[in-house]
């Protein structure tokens, strides 16, 4: 008989980069997706309304400006039903309303951000998944009139069919709906016992760094990455940059009663600078070095090819945010 723990359905995926670092995301499931969607609805309903009532004084100049009002709401209807997903997905990187407030994101199956492309595709293909559709007719004044159910029963198929919950519209364009919450988990140290904290004065800019940030940093330092120190450098570069930028930090100019100190750690100024951010925000993003929560004192780790990230009172990175954030900097 098989182990009972191979049984166990797993919505994890774990995707390794070309530089050997393992991500590992959460697949959203449907009942997290329908809230997502039914806040997303809410605020389609909103839109409608607002128009509505500002097009309301159209109605004064007659049957004219009913059929202008009516034509207009027609309009914005038809925009928000074809382009309201296509458009924010595209331009927040993977995320509508109703996402973001359920905690899910859009990325490609590779763990890179979405494009505009199947950003645009995936929804539009969503008339796909809606189908069969049962239209209901009722009588009114003027006729009958007509409302459309939708029961998604294709896309709900497709989710079930498919390891990554995908509908047909994520099949088509190669994405995936990922889960970004995360559990709260204690941080092992010793990874920066070595490494001199920043001041406030080295950081004339904000003082502060996102916790994703500092998670995706520790992971760059896990000990089961076989990875050179000249490639963790070559890593490290593009997220350093960005957190000079953030913080406003500048290296110090060469001692001149000891130059070849400064030339000897330019090799790898950058992996030291983001030791340093380590070192001075994993107790607390903002700066401050408030003592451990008791709660945050428990040992759990997260599970996959090997250790997980663990942050000090701090939720781990999402990884979607990952792989975001060593291309493009730590964001806000």
């Amino acid at each position: 008989m098989s182990d009972p723990s191979q049984r166990k359905v797993d919505t994890r995926v774990v995707v390794e980069t070309p530089e050997g670092v393992d991500f590992q995301f959460i697949i959203a499931g449907p009942g997290s997706r329908a809230y997502a969607w039914l806040v997303d609805m809410i605020f389609k309903v909103a839109i409608i309304v607002v128009v509505s009532v500002s097009l309301s004084i159209l109605g004064a100049f007659g049957e004219v400006g009913e059929g202008v009002a009516t034509g207009a709401i027609l309009f914005a209807m038809f925009l928000l039903d074809w382009f309201y997903g296509s458009l924010f997905e595209a331009l927040w990187n993977g995320q509508t309303p109703g996402k973001k407030s359920a905690g899910l994101r859009v990325v490609r199956t590779n763990g890179t951000p979405i494009d505009v492309t199947s950003a645009i595709g995936r929804n539009f293909l969503r008339i796909a998944d809606m189908q069969p559709t049962i239209p209901i007719f009722f009588p009114i004044p003027s006729g009958l009139a007509a409302i459309v159910l939708f029961f998604y029963t294709f896309g709900m198929i497709s989710m079930l069919m498919t390891r990554r919950l995908q509908r047909l519209g994520d099949l088509v364009f190669d994405t995936m709906v990922v889960d970004e919450r995360r559990e709260w988990i204690s941080r092992a140290g010793g990874l920066t016992a070595r490494v001199e904290a920043l001041t406030r004065a080295e950081c004339p800019r904000k003082f502060s760094v996102p916790e994703r940030t500092l998670a995706v940093i520790e992971r760059l330092f896990e000990t089961d990455r076989i990875i050179s120190e000249a490639r963790r450098e070559e890593i490290a570069r593009p997220l350093s940059e960005a957190l000079r930028n953030r913080l406003g930090y500048q290296d110090p100019a060469p001692d001149p009663r000891n130059p070849h100190t400064f030339f000897q750690t330019q090799g790898f100024r950058h992996t030291q600078f983001i030791l340093r951010v380590l070192k001075t925000f994993a107790q607390d993003p903002t700066g401050a070095k408030s003592p451990a929560r008791p709660e945050d004192r428990s040992n759990r780790t997260g599970t996959g090819r090997g250790p997980q990230v663990n942050l000090s009172g701090r939720r781990t990175v999402s990884d979607a945010e990952a792989m975001r954030l060593i291309a493009g900097g730590p964001g806000s």
